[in-house]
């Protein structure tokens, strides 16, 4: 008799085990799908950038929400600042720190107010380094004499600004402009933002 019972009980222990694995499956398949649902139909590119609209507003949708909340802790609306992302260089070769690259752009502050340039991890999270250098921003980094500036992303240290990516199988870069002007937020696809160019890999 009690072993009928305790049949009866793993059964139902079982079932209930199933279910929660099909839940969870379908949970996760049903965020994924529309995580790549946002990426092609929310987002904004601007060669190897892209950016949403709806990042940090209330018009957000559930998957764009998720995306953020994995993406950028606190996001706020875009009239308070622009997030571009790119995880690419200029050829379309996924950023790894195996690679050396060199970020050229011209000067960025007429866009914003206060902008920066941050480099993280295919975890989404700061690469650690001896240096603890993370980022650059309109106040730290070195311009050339027309005003351009050249970020250099690498393992292995380099002159100039340089940003460590450690060993990574996957970099990420986020551009933030804080206080946009209106000529951003109108021509998101279309302002000129830093090329990413690919020197040499390892």
């Amino acid at each position: 008799m009690e072993s009928g019972n305790r049949r009866k009980t793993i059964r139902r222990i079982s079932k209930y085990l199933l279910v929660v694995v099909v839940a969870l499956v379908l949970g996760v398949g049903s965020a994924l799908l529309g995580l790549g649902f946002m990426t092609e139909k929310d987002l904004i590119r601007n060669g190897e950038w892209y950016t949403g609209l709806t990042y940090g507003s209330e018009q957000a949708g559930m998957y764009t929400r998720a995306a953020v909340a994995i993406m950028a802790l606190f996001a706020l609306d875009r009239s308070e600042v622009i997030y571009y992302t790119a995880d690419t260089d200029d050829a379309g070769q996924l950023l790894q720190s195996s690679c050396d690259y060199r970020i050229e752009g011209s000067n960025l502050d007429p866009y914003a107010s206060w902008w920066s340039i941050t480099v993280y991890g295919g975890d989404n999270f700061l690469i650690p380094n001896e240096q603890n250098r993370y980022s650059y921003t309109n106040k730290n980094i070195e311009h050339d004499a027309d005003g351009n500036f050249t970020i250099f992303l690498s393992s292995t240290p380099k002159t100039g600004n340089w940003l460590p990516t450690g060993n990574q199988n996957k970099i990420i870069l986020m551009l933030r402009m804080y206080n946009p002007a209106p000529s951003v937020c109108e021509n998101l696809d279309t302002i000129e933002l830093p090329h990413i160019t690919t020197e040499e890999c390892g």
